[in-house]
């Protein structure tokens, strides 16, 4: 997708307005219209018809840096034993370039559909790293471990964007890879 400039500076002000704002119900196509500074009308006409579809296009702008990297090394990677760090290590600077739209999908106010829009883009695209698994007799398949993959790192990218001021990639990217190689009782236990 392509977006102009003019669709990042109302993507600017819905995160401004959001910042302001107690829930997503109170952001308005009107509070984002005054804050670019462009009448209701034109922002229904020209640009987003309601808040949903500005969302959804958020959404668009901020992965597809993102999922194009993600490509590449999903590509370059397949089987390899450290291609969680390399995912990693490509991502965590795209998305921090962008932290002040991700802070607004991860934060309280926005009840959004991006986990649902994560799962829908990456589902597939990952699908490539898995194999069906047998566990006790029941086999887990390779579309259930590239979902659980995905909420895990949408989880673990939410803490990081929820903190006021969200660290350096390079610090964080040690906490995701070592959340990311180890499981839970591996956490619990040591």
């Amino acid at each position: 997708m392509q977006f102009t400039d003019s669709d990042i500076q109302i993507f600017q002000a819905f995160a401004k307005v959001a910042q302001r704002t107690a829930s997503f119900s109170d952001i308005t196509i009107k509070a984002i219209a005054e804050e670019v500074g462009i009448s209701r009308q034109a922002m229904y006409q020209s640009h987003f018809r309601n808040t949903d579809e500005l969302l959804t296009s958020l959404y668009y702008y901020v992965d597809q840096d993102i999922q194009d990297e993600i490509k590449a090394v999903v590509t370059e990677r397949t089987g390899s034993p450290s291609i969680i760090h390399h995912l990693v290590y490509a991502v965590l600077p795209l998305i921090y370039d962008k932290r002040a739209f991700f802070q607004i999908l991860y934060s309280d106010k926005i009840n959004s559909t991006w986990n649902g829009f994560m799962e829908d883009r990456y589902s597939d695209l990952l699908l490539p790293l898995f194999q069906d698994r047998l566990y006790m007799g029941v086999v887990v398949p390779a579309t259930v471990q590239s979902k659980v993959i995905i909420h895990e790192f949408i989880g673990l990218v939410s803490i990081w964007m929820n903190q006021t001021e969200p660290v350096l990639p390079e610090a964080f990217a040690p906490i995701l890879i070592y959340a990311l190689n180890n499981s839970a009782s591996t956490m619990i236990n040591n």
